[in-house]
């Protein structure tokens, strides 16, 4: 499937709730396009997902990627239960499910012990660590807190360093805006290092109006974000349009994406 055709119906997943979205076939390929982490459908507790998300974002605060699926039962498999207790076939399944939005180290944990995939790459460095550590499966928080320590483990050996190739993807929300006023422009923004720089421009029947650059900053789908800028005082009744591009610290760049602007009197 074309990735611009795979990225619109993330868009409209993203809409729904997470409940909606976790009842539908493999969870974990719902929930990782633009989370970091997929927890069990038995819930952990508060304290257990604070642990794991907490060291998943310091593998990104250190420059390092990972995505984590937690696979408690044979529910969090949703149509594929026969892939449980075996972690690196689902690491390998699930990680071609999400080779779309995400090219890089996959860890999976089962109660029968570590599943790694990054690509088709090499996961010898990961494997590595992985194999001095043990999953402790006897609860779903004991699951998700020997997550946490594998995490930890993984990003303070420098194994989950890993090329990024995948270009983030921008899109912008269509608005109405005043000449010569403030507007704000809200957007979501996907990349698989959860950073990202924007470049914007408006322009009007080809010609370029305004210009204007976001630095590099956190990409987190989920989370709204927004530009605020003055509008140019002369803008054309029609043919206005904002266009969006995104650049992870990679150097990776997308495709611009662009939506029409409707200009007020």
């Amino acid at each position: 499937m074309p990735r611009s055709l795979v990225l619109a119906l993330v868009v409209a997943l993203a809409a729904v709730s997470a409940t909606a979205a976790r009842g539908d076939g493999d969870p974990a390929s719902d929930v990782l396009p633009t989370n970091s982490v997929y927890f069990p459908l038995t819930a952990p507790s508060a304290e257990a997902q604070s642990a794991l998300k907490n060291a998943v974002d310091s593998v990104y605060a250190s420059g390092q990627r990972v995505k984590v699926a937690v696979i408690a039962a044979k529910t969090d498999l949703g149509a594929i239960p026969s892939l449980m207790n075996k972690p690196d076939d689902y690491a390998k399944f699930l990680g071609q499910e999400l080779s779309a939005f995400y090219i890089g180290p996959l860890l999976i944990a089962m109660p029968s012990g570590w599943g790694i995939y990054d690509g088709g790459r090499s996961v010898t460095a990961e494997s590595g660590v992985l194999d001095g550590l043990k999953v402790d499966g006897s609860s779903v928080d004991d699951l998700v807190q020997s997550t946490a320590s594998a995490v930890r483990a993984l990003r303070a050996a420098g194994a989950l360093r890993s090329a990024d190739i995948r270009a983030p993807w921008v899109y912008p929300q269509p608005i109405t805006v005043h000449p010569g006023k403030k507007a704000v422009v809200p957007y979501h923004v996907l990349d698989d290092s959860n950073k990202s720089a924007i470049a914007i421009t408006i322009t009007a029947r080809g010609t370029k109006l305004a210009a204007l650059h976001v630095p590099m900053q956190a990409a987190d789908y989920p989370a709204p974000h927004s530009v605020r800028f003055r509008m140019p005082a002369a803008l054309p009744k029609r043919g206005v349009k904002l266009c969006m591009t995104a650049t992870d610290p990679a150097g990776n760049t997308s495709s611009p994406n662009c939506v029409p602007l409707k200009v007020a009197r």
